[in-house]
């Protein structure tokens, strides 16, 4: 693999000015994940009153994830092509297009129409991820990165204790068949986000990946599985979204059973909510441009081992505080690592990668949801769950253990060392590779 210089220059360490293109990118993110939580509850509400039967609302969760994985891929490649800000526009406005006709279909009471435009909502929402983490690094100073993804994550959190609560407060006073307005208000988000982003056209986040951008939408996926941290990283976010989703499918019987109302489930995220905005705001102020192979090992076990208690704890007061305490490592974990790949990887490659360690979450979302789909009614909530928690803490622990493998062989090579992938023939560099790794840029990004 080629050496690329991804070292930005960072300049005099400041504090990151909030200026306007910062406020526009971050209240148009606030409004749509608002927006993006009125439909989630909105479509299984609306999709219960038409059906009276769990089967639609089911096939609703399983349409939620599938699209995702190849709309992560193309939004990648979009932002690599096009540049990500150009891609967040059409990518928005796109998803105005189809949230819109969804709300449509949900007034017409359309079952078939609402189950594939909701697929194709989650398809472009997929796309959208990776384009608008590639986007903050263009958006600020390297300094600033950091702050940024704390803000990101801070109003995501905002938007996971404030939206679910919004759209049951809205269908409780206006009843079920309000669904479809509140649809139409998640379009309208849409909307907003995209004349944001449009706003901010012109600058560094319109300017294409240049070669990168050519290449196939699956490019990122090689890059990852080459570096350790990427690789890490993306086995990271199979087991904890796997873990979560498995949660996620199985948190009305839990919240029935401990809390004594399957509504309760809605506690259980506003807790898991305000975890995150707790995290995210101690984050506000970090310069922090890293995140090493232990303290991620550390924030993501300190994510999921809270949810492996949640399944043996018969408390509703500590289940609720286990999830308080799991969205509290989550903030650190995400923004910190968010900032350690916009660092590492190069400006033209970042929705590649990026893309790819979506792509790995997204599968870790489809299996957690199939695992309760197929496990939970035989062996009951609590046994799915320890299930899927068992099978995320091994990834966690593989990644981790992998790359420190990998940096042990690197330190062999350094030294002269042959190590079981590298013979001792091997081990001296060409002229061009001694040339290139002399570069000063090279030394950090390593």
């Amino acid at each position: 693999m080629s050496i690329a210089k991804v070292i930005r220059p960072a300049g005099p360490a400041r504090a990151l000015r909030i200026a306007g293109p910062v406020n526009r990118f971050v209240s148009g993110r606030a409004v749509s994940n608002c927006g993006d939580w009125l439909t989630t509850v909105a479509v299984a509400v609306g999709l219960w009153a038409l059906t009276h039967s769990l089967g639609a609302p089911a096939l609703a969760i399983l349409l939620r994830v599938a699209p995702r994985p190849v709309g992560s891929l193309l939004g990648g490649h979009l932002a690599s092509r096009f540049g990500p800000l150009p891609a967040l526009v059409a990518l928005n406005a796109s998803r105005a297009v189809v949230t819109g006709a969804l709300a449509l279909s949900l007034l017409a009471g359309t079952v078939p129409a609402v189950l594939v435009l909701l697929a194709l909502s989650q398809a472009a929402g997929g796309a959208a991820q990776p384009a608008g983490q590639a986007a903050i690094p263009r958006l600020v100073p390297e300094s600033g990165v950091a702050r940024l993804n704390a803000m990101v994550g801070a109003v995501d959190a905002g938007a996971l204790v404030i939206g679910p609560g919004l759209a049951a407060g809205l269908l409780g006073l206006l009843g079920s068949g309000s669904a479809s307005w509140l649809v139409g208000a998640d379009a309208l988000s849409f909307l907003a986000l995209a004349a944001l982003v449009a706003s901010l056209l012109g600058g560094a986040g319109s300017q294409a990946g240049g070669g990168a951008g050519r290449e196939r939408p699956w490019a990122g996926i090689g890059l990852v599985l080459r570096r350790p941290f990427l690789r890490q990283l993306a086995l990271a976010q199979l087991g904890i979204f796997g873990t979560i989703t498995c949660l996620q499918a199985v948190l009305p019987a839990a919240a029935e059973q401990r809390f004594g109302s399957a509504s309760a489930a809605g506690w259980v995220y506003a807790a898991v909510g305000a975890g995150n905005v707790l995290g995210a705001l101690a984050l506000l102020r970090t310069r922090r441009r890293g995140l090493g192979s232990r303290t991620m090992a550390l924030l993501t076990l300190g994510e999921l081992l809270p949810l492996g208690a949640f399944a043996l704890v018969g408390s509703a007061w500590v289940d609720a505080g286990l999830a308080v305490l799991s969205g509290l490592a989550s903030a650190p974990y995400e923004i910190l690592a968010a900032t350690e790949l916009a660092r590492t990887v190069a400006s033209e490659r970042l929705g590649q990668a990026s893309a790819a360690v979506w792509l790995f979450g997204y599968a870790g979302m489809l299996g957690g949801g199939l695992l309760a789909t197929l496990v939970a009614p035989r062996l009951g909530w609590a046994v799915t769950l320890l299930v899927a928690w068992t099978c995320g803490t091994a990834a966690l622990v593989g990644g981790w253990a992998r790359r420190r493998r990998g940096a042990a062989e690197t330190q062999q090579v350094a030294a002269g060392a042959p190590s079981p992938e590298t013979p001792a023939s091997a081990t001296e560099p060409s002229t061009t590779e001694r040339s290139v790794a002399e570069e000063p840029w090279n030394a950090s990004a390593a």
